[in-house]
């Protein structure tokens, strides 16, 4: 077996590891962890509905040759179970989110005006929110990748110690930002429920116009409550997402006040993570501030 081990990170190492991956921001952490020893293929690219995507046929052959298949977990990809008969026996699918601490959806820090108990207890599958999150993300694709290929275990770990000093250096420039937020205006209201895990890492009170899903229908009664609420609380602006229906939350803003936020990224469908914080952080920092 350790000849077979051995004969296996030889030819890793001539040709590289050949992995996938079913987010954008995990083929980010992946190239930064793996360098030039992986070959990664990007099946969900950026730009995609992470939330809608099924992988097709031809998605499967692309994954053909790849001996892990990273994912984002906690349920965020519902084909996973379909996806795995489909593989070949010695393909493994590596649920990157998985050992990150859930947060579930209350309905006593958040409001809802499609109705109250939207997806109240669901968990919420954006645990990227947090930076601490993303390394401990780097640190399981670091350990998945030295596991399959131990003679690359001195570049892995390398890497992925670099890759979580940025991330070190990226939570303390968030938490740098939202300082200059006063405490009484750290409220973030947005579409669905995308920024629960940066909301609590970062002392936000967090309000979900639609939950976890910004597909529901909002009736006129749930709607003029959270207005109401919105009103008593003077909530200065309010935040869409770039890949959801804005609608609503003009209207909300029509009637509070508040004026309409820049989109924010929700769903990590972007290349870079870094950016994706800093663009997200600095249009929030801009409304509250």
């Amino acid at each position: 077996m350790k000849i077979l081990a051995l004969f296996i990170s030889l030819i890793i190492g001539a040709n590289g590891l050949d992995v996938a991956s079913l987010h954008p921001l995990i083929t980010d952490a992946l190239k930064q962890v793996g360098g030039n020893r992986l070959n990664v293929v990007e099946v969900v690219k950026p730009g995609a509905n992470v939330h809608k995507f099924q992988p097709r046929a031809s998605d499967i052959k692309n994954m053909n040759s790849a001996r892990l298949i990273f994912a984002s977990g906690k349920k965020l990809e519902p084909y996973l179970a379909d996806l795995r008969d489909s593989l070949n026996p010695n393909q493994l699918i590596v649920e990157v989110g998985r050992t990150i601490p859930s947060q579930k959806v209350s309905k006593e820090d958040q409001i809802y005006t499609c109705c109250p108990n939207h997806a109240v207890g669901g968990i919420d599958p954006h645990w990227w929110h947090n930076v601490r999150n993303m390394e401990r993300a780097v640190r399981v694709i670091e350990k998945e990748l030295i596991r399959l290929d131990p003679a690359g275990k001195a570049i892995y770990a390398a890497n992925s110690k670099a890759a979580r000093a940025r991330l070190t250096q990226l939570d303390r420039w968030v938490k740098g930002q939202v300082a200059s937020i006063p405490r009484g205006r750290r409220h973030l209201v947005t579409a669905h429920a995308a920024f629960g895990y940066f909301c609590k890492g970062y002392g936000f009170k967090a309000s979900f116009v639609q939950g976890l899903s910004a597909q529901g229908e909002v009736s006129t009664s749930h709607l003029a409550g959270a207005i109401q609420q919105l009103r008593k609380e003077a909530i200065p602006m309010v935040f869409p997402e770039q890949t959801a229906n804005p609608k609503i939350l003009q209207q909300i803003a029509k009637q509070t006040g508040a004026k309409v936020g820049n989109p924010l990224i929700a769903d990590g469908s972007t290349p870079s993570y870094q950016a994706m914080i800093m663009a997200n952080v600095e249009s929030i920092v801009a409304g509250l501030k």
